[in-house]
């Protein structure tokens, strides 16, 4: 049986959820703009409602390359599973929920990432590997938000099944 580090985060973004949504799922945007500065990215192929991509991290000092089939749901929402590479079988959800904070329209991202831990030190890994993830997704996350919020993400409304080619966090 395989065990996971687990983190869940939530980004609030001042952007219609379609602009959201499109800007999260569009790779070849986030390659282009180098959105991501610790992450590198790599669209592999293209498919109606995804993509396969690889993308590159450093994660406890350890450069982790994974290859990951996107799957962009009829909600808009995206799941990326490592098929391939150092996190196989860990995932990356991202949902997208319309909300109001102070007045202002926008959108709250919801974020859950699983990794599997190794068989044996797993367990005594779990906390330092959650305390990183739980980092690096939340910088992401202000990334993406920079994205959209100040340098402003060029296309306004992008259909989910238009936006196979992307990920973020």
């Amino acid at each position: 049986m395989t065990r996971f580090a687990e983190v869940r985060h939530a980004q609030w973004i001042a952007a219609p959820v379609e602009t959201v949504r499109a800007q999260f799922a569009d790779l070849d945007h986030h390659i282009r703009r180098n959105v991501h500065p610790k992450l590198r990215f790599e669209v592999l192929a293209r498919h109606p409602h995804g993509a396969r991509f690889v993308q590159e991290v450093r994660l406890l000092g350890i450069r982790q390359r994974d290859v990951f089939e996107r799957r962009i749901g009829a909600d808009g929402g995206i799941h990326d599973e490592s098929v391939a590479g150092f996190n196989r079988g860990g995932t990356l959800d991202f949902a997208f929920h319309r909300e109001s904070v102070g007045g202002r329209a926008g959108t709250r991202v919801d974020i859950t990432i699983r990794l599997p831990l190794p068989p044996l030190i797993g367990p005594l890994l779990r906390p330092l590997l959650q305390a990183q993830v739980r980092k690096e997704v939340s910088a992401a996350a202000l990334e993406d938000r920079d994205d959209i919020e100040r340098r402003g993400y060029p296309h306004a409304v992008v259909a989910p099944a238009q936006s196979g080619a992307a990920v973020a966090a």
